[in-house]
């Protein structure tokens, strides 16, 4: 006999407040027209995750997959609780699309949730991609209803290796948005030059970062990683900073140097002298990026590093991952310093606008020669089984245990 589902659900005020949820055994219902009835299987869990919950009231993350019907109280109360979404691969048990059949896998922004779950898609006009429509997620960045269908598990995991699976779920959509940024944020192609935040004047100037000091914040992060890797590995030399820092704790210190991506790797209190070194190395611009750095760092090296004598630019990426009120993350949000906020779904559209099919081909050779490489050095895939091991790394990631060298992928 099955076992009954079990979903993860969050308190939307506080996501260190979480459990796992029974749901009742009840029959599933007859698939609508033009639908697929996903089973998560292959999830990662990262940093973001946790972001989804904390700023989800902004974002609309909390409106992906609402809590069943059949959701016992109290946790049926969506006022109160909610759940977020993972990236990874799900199995289709059923389908009512022609071309898509069952046993088929999908790989996108999935349910936390042995659960199936129905998505409404319609095909998009790219090789293997389908959009969900359901008309409550549509006013979701155009990413997170992305979907790309795949062969079998089983078929994959033989073809690509179960770990390539594991890169896919921990962070595919994290290099992306590093490999987007580089190559039309920071574009070295005119057609391709968009302003990070997807809208505003963006000129050749402020995209170039020739002979430049790049300073990423939060330099350990899987994003900020992928950022530093593709400014070194996927643009012409002459159209590479002169120098890459990247600014870490001091326990993520060993993992950010083992990795190789940044010429210089710095602290959070070094901020004074990567002034200094800056001035010394007298660089054409100076461009920082918060990739996520801890309360307080972003607004102290915004101020130091403003005052070099080279033009200075701020761009943040993402945001410190902390448990926060509503009220606070809004006020936070206005305390922060001047900066640029990348538009991580501005950025993948203008690719897709631009090359469709050879846009994706792309950033597929790109990413599978990144896996080949082993990923990022110094970090290793730690595999889980099941929904009570995922609730056990949400509670580490809660309580700031999980070291930078971890990769936490689950399969469910």
């Amino acid at each position: 006999m099955a076992s009954a589902p079990v979903t993860h659900i969050l308190n939307r005020d506080d996501y260190s407040k979480h459990r796992l949820v029974t749901l009742p055994s009840d029959p599933l219902p007859a698939l609508p027209p033009s639908s697929i009835r996903i089973q998560s299987k292959i999830l990662g869990l990262t940093t973001n995750n946790l972001t989804y919950a904390k700023l989800g009231f902004l974002m609309g993350w909390w409106d992906v997959y609402p809590q069943p019907p059949n959701t016992p109280e109290p946790y049926n109360d969506a006022s109160t609780y909610g759940r977020i979404s993972a990236w990874g691969y799900a199995e289709i048990i059923e389908s009512t699309v022609a071309d898509i059949p069952a046993g088929n896998s999908v790989y996108g922004f999935l349910p936390i949730s042995t659960l199936p779950e129905d998505v409404q898609v319609e095909q998009t006009g790219l090789k293997n991609h389908i959009f969900v429509t359901n008309p409550y997620r549509q006013h979701l960045w155009k990413i997170y209803n992305r979907y790309k269908v795949h062969p079998p598990l089983a078929e994959l995991e033989v073809a690509k290796t179960l770990d390539f699976l594991g890169w896919d779920a921990l962070m595919e959509g994290l290099f992306a948005t590093s490999y987007n940024l580089s190559a039309y944020g920071f574009a070295w192609v005119e057609k391709n030059r968009i302003h990070p935040t997807g809208a505003g004047e963006w000129t050749a100037e402020d995209a170039c970062l020739d002979n430049s000091t790049v300073v990423c914040l939060s330099a350990s992060g899987k994003t900020g990683m992928s950022f530093a890797h593709q400014l070194r590995h996927h643009r012409p030399n002459r159209h590479q900073p002169q120098t890459i820092i990247g600014v870490c704790s001091s326990a993520s210190k060993a993992v950010t140097e083992k990795s190789g991506f940044y010429d210089k790797v710095m602290l959070y209190d070094d901020a004074e002298a990567a002034r200094q070194f800056i001035e010394e190395n007298r660089s054409r611009r100076v461009v920082l990026l918060d990739f996520g750095a801890r309360s307080g760092a972003a607004q102290i090296w915004t101020d130091v590093l403003s005052a070099v004598s080279q033009p200075f630019t701020f761009v943040a990426v993402g945001g410190e991952v902390k448990a926060m009120k509503k009220e606070d993350v809004v006020k936070l949000m206005g305390q922060s310093p001047k900066q640029i906020q990348a538009n991580a779904n501005e950025l993948k559209e203008k690719g897709l606008q631009l090359g469709g099919d050879e846009y994706l081909d792309g950033f597929y050779a790109t990413w599978d020669a990144f896996k080949r490489a082993g990923g990022i050095p110094g970090v290793k895939l730690e595999w889980r089984e099941g929904l009570e091991a995922w609730e056990e790394g949400w509670e580490r990631f809660c309580a700031d245990e999980v070291r930078a060298g971890e990769g936490l992928v689950y399969r469910i």
